[in-house]
């Protein structure tokens, strides 16, 4: 018997995006016809390595940077990496007696914080600055909390759970002034930048101020397990894989020809569609928290904060997060309690309680839109969650 099989609907953009038709056909040919190594120096090998540096450039031009800025990797994770040990070891060893200091947040993505306490093991001392109830760091305590020590500040741009926008150009503006005062080159300023190139309008690393710039393709409609790691001219990091010295040495490794021309195409992309995509996200992000707060008894996480357009935060009280989320897939709706890099924890979600300290209830559901998102399937959501919120409303009154 034939069964029709069911829609499956994505609120899980923030997670990961699916490849845009665009990326996929700019990638094909280097997988099949011009696979040839980049390194190689017979002819096919040094057009291969054009086309390398082609995307090392188009990149470099969105972000009003220097080709020789733009150092590929294997993805995300790797770049944050990167950006906070390769800085920490060069100031290791100019200050051998000193021990290193590192400013973050405690609402960075995992692969921030998880290299910040492993530094923590070793010695290295880290402040992870507070929130407030929109996810905002105070850039009084940043000011307070720089010392002569303090090697690197890194803070992300967008908080992929949330969507609150730091002000990162009053980061850079904090950092600078510490810097000319204390006539060093110290600390340097790394943000993660992943969620926010869709739909934030400044993106320009000049304009920003910063030093070290996380991007990934697979968060913007590109191939996973590719990165941009924007490292300023003139600054000295240490490498953290070492091999034949591929990317200025920065990252050795055969280059992911592929993908770096995936990498290229789909930040373009999302660069052409930001502002539109950002206008008509926007009104199906103010209809859901408009139903929801409508209809339930909810929580809008960081509801009022200056945040991206396609993220909608909630906590129902009283309520399991992970049986909803469960129920919801159960009827085709695809959606996330927290980071999918930290889903197979348990407990709730580091941002949240960071964002609602104290409070009762720091559980969450996060729901992500994106290009494929249409205000029917919101609609859909919103009837799902109505049969599946009161149902377990009920039932919990009457296990009460």
């Amino acid at each position: 018997m034939f069964v029709r099989k069911q829609k499956r609907r994505y609120f899980d953009h923030s997670s990961g995006t699916p490849i845009d038709p665009q990326v996929f056909r700019a990638m094909q040919p280097y997988y099949r016809d011009i696979f040839y190594n980049p390194g190689a120096i017979y002819r096919e090998g040094v057009q291969v390595r054009e086309v390398v540096n082609q995307a090392r450039r188009d990149i470099a031009n969105i972000l009003s940077a220097q080709p020789e800025e733009i150092i590929f990797v294997d993805g995300g994770t790797e770049a944050n990496n990167l950006a906070i040990l390769g800085t920490v070891r060069v100031w290791q060893k100019e200050h051998p007696d000193s021990i290193p200091h590192i400013i973050t947040t405690c609402i960075e993505h995992v692969s921030v914080l998880e290299t910040c306490r492993n530094l923590e093991r070793e010695g290295v001392r880290v402040d992870y600055l507070g929130v407030n109830e929109y996810g905002s760091i105070n850039i009084s305590e940043l000011k307070q909390t720089i010392s002569e020590h303090t090697v690197l500040v890194s803070i992300g741009y967008v908080n992929g759970e949330i969507g609150t926008i730091q002000n990162i150009r009053e980061v850079t503006k904090t950092i600078r002034h510490y810097r000319k005062h204390h006539q060093s080159l110290y600390p340097y300023v790394h943000t993660d930048a992943v969620q926010a190139v869709n739909y934030v309008d400044e993106i320009g690393v000049p304009q920003l101020g910063i030093d070290l710039m996380t991007l990934s393709g697979a968060k913007i409609y590109g191939p996973k397990k590719i990165a941009v790691l924007f490292v300023k001219k003139g600054l000295s990091i240490e490498p953290i894989l070492f091999g034949g010295g591929q990317e200025s040495g920065l990252r050795s490794g055969t280059e992911n020809v592929p993908a770096i021309v995936g990498m290229a195409c789909s930040l373009n992309l999302a660069r052409t569609y930001q502002d539109q995509e950002a206008q008509r996200l926007k009104l199906l992000q103010e209809y859901l928290i408009g139903e929801l707060k409508k209809n339930f008894s909810v929580i809008i996480n960081a509801e009022h904060a200056e945040k991206i357009p396609n993220i909608v935060n909630v906590t129902f009280p009283h309520l399991s997060h992970e049986e909803i989320v469960i129920r919801l897939d159960a009827v085709g709706i695809l959606c996330s309690m927290k980071s999918a890099c930290k889903s197979g924890e348990e407990g709730d979600s580091h941002v949240i309680q960071a964002l609602r300290q104290g409070a009762e209830y720091t559980g969450s559901i996060r729901f992500s839109f994106g290009r494929q998102t249409q205000k029917q399937d919101i609609d859909y959501l919103l009837d799902a969650l109505k049969t599946i919120i009161r149902g377990m409303y009920q039932t919990k009154e009457l296990l009460i």
